[in-house]
């Protein structure tokens, strides 16, 4: 995952919507407060709920996609 700069902040990012998710707000409040796009807010949330912290990593999109 240490490809970019961009790694860590992304990682951050998605911790985020994790954490806001936990407190309990909406996903469209959590896309305001941290800036993300809605439909991004919703790929994180479902990602964690279907793979736990595993899903917030890169690899995770291989995984999801090959068991759709």
């Amino acid at each position: 995952m240490a490809y970019g700069q961009k790694t860590e902040h992304r990682l951050r990012m998605r911790a985020q919507v994790v954490l806001h998710a936990a407190r309990g707000r909406s996903n469209a409040r959590i896309a305001r407060e941290t800036g993300l796009h809605l439909d991004t807010v919703r790929t994180w949330r479902n990602r964690f709920a279907a793979l736990g912290l595993t899903g917030l990593g890169s690899v995770a999109k291989v995984l999801v996609t090959a068991t759709r």
